[in-house]
């Protein structure tokens, strides 16, 4: 699913949220060949939509050669990191709170 989810992070930062499968493969190529950081982030932020099938739920809408992200596509990717950073957010917070206070 994260790979869904790059899909739709990729559309949603194109022109008028429309790409060409072309586009969306290089575009692909380059962040999974880059480093682990932005595979982790995808497989962290899927993880919290595990049922995600961004055709099927109609999150992408397909046209001859191009892939576009629908207002769906996009509410559904927003609450997704919305989420995300809420958790990362509350995991820091739990992280400070374990620190050893300076005496």
């Amino acid at each position: 699913m994260s790979f869904q989810l790059s899909i739709l992070k990729i559309l949603a930062g194109q022109r008028h949220g429309r790409a060409s499968i072309e586009v969306v493969k290089q575009h692909l190529a380059i962040y999974y060949s880059s480093g682990p950081e932005w595979p982790a982030r995808m497989k962290r932020i899927a993880s919290r939509a595990p049922q995600l099938d961004i055709f099927g739920q109609r999150l992408v809408k397909q046209e001859a050669g191009w892939w576009s992200i629908t207002d769906e596509g996009r509410k559904a990717l927003e609450g997704l990191e919305l989420l995300d950073q809420r958790a990362m957010q509350g995991q820091v917070e739990r992280e400070i709170s374990k620190q050893p206070e300076d005496e």
